[in-house]
């Protein structure tokens, strides 16, 4: 009977053991996927920033030269007219 109760335990611990393995195992694999969740949404905004920042100057930037470049053109038009 002792020698049952022994094996028992042994049996019992070891399980422990395992559930124990399996949760640091558990935290560690959570962990890991919530960093690099974090760390690829941050190269994401960076990206998408740098990328919207370009094109948005781009067309910021053409618009004007034309602009200008009209405005010069109607203003030596005009004058000429005069």
């Amino acid at each position: 009977m002792a020698s049952l109760l022994v094996l028992g335990s042994a049996q019992v611990h070891a399980v422990e053991v395992d559930l124990d393995v399996t949760d640091i195992l558990t935290q560690s694999v959570a962990s890991y996927v919530q960093q690099t969740t974090i760390e690829l949404e941050k190269s994401l905004k960076e990206t998408l920033y740098f990328d919207a920042k370009t094109v948005l100057e781009s067309l910021l930037d053409e618009p004007a030269l034309t602009d200008s470049t009209t405005l010069k053109n109607t203003d030596t038009s005009i004058k000429n007219v005069k």
